[in-house]
């Protein structure tokens, strides 16, 4: 009861005096009730703010872009980690939800060969994400092993008239350039 009245009124004061941070203090709130529509809509007000510094502005990206990915908004979820990338070039955590909300989207890609290509799209992102910040490694390496294991098979890639190490364009959603490989 107390928390509901809590974020009605806090909700009303941001009505009456809107600010990014009161946006992003009232996304938080909305996170940790898992109230995660809410708490998108006053990320989204949050990032508007043209004073931010860029380092601020990727961190509630990246935060905009988790939050769409637990919504299964997964095409928000990468135009927000692309967003947290673009204000922030070495945030590996970026990189790391990036790869998440590749994979998340697989199913709108097409076929199979498709929906298995994006994980070599994924790997490339887990991969900066290590390279970027050494605390995420552990995290990366469990990903890549997961990745791996779902590339297409030599013969599938064959099929498709491609070899391991061609350039590939993981179409649609996506549009990113990556290597092809293969699980044997």
């Amino acid at each position: 009861m107390q928390s509901a009245i809590y974020s009605a009124a806090s909700e009303k004061l941001y009505e009456i005096n809107p600010s990014s941070a009161s946006a992003h203090q009232l996304a938080a709130l909305f996170i940790s009730k898992n109230e995660l529509e809410k708490a998108a809509r006053y990320l989204q007000m949050a990032v508007l703010d043209d004073k931010l510094s860029g380092e601020t502005r990727a961190e509630w990206f990246y935060e905009l872009s988790i939050v769409s990915l637990a919504n299964e908004d997964y095409l928000d979820a990468i135009i927000y980690a692309r967003e947290a990338n673009a204000y922030r070039t070495d945030y590996g955590k970026a990189y790391m939800a990036l790869g998440d909300a590749y994979i998340a989207c697989r199913k709108q890609l097409g076929d199979d060969f498709q929906q298995r290509s994006v994980y070599w799209v994924a790997a490339d992102m887990y991969q900066a994400a290590a390279r970027l910040d050494p605390a995420l490694a552990e995290e990366s390496e469990k990903k890549l092993s997961i990745c791996a294991a779902q590339y297409p098979s030599k013969e599938d890639i064959f099929f498709q008239d491609l070899q391991p190490g061609n350039n590939f364009l993981v179409g649609r959603c996506i549009q990113e350039q990556t290597t092809v490989r293969s699980r044997d």
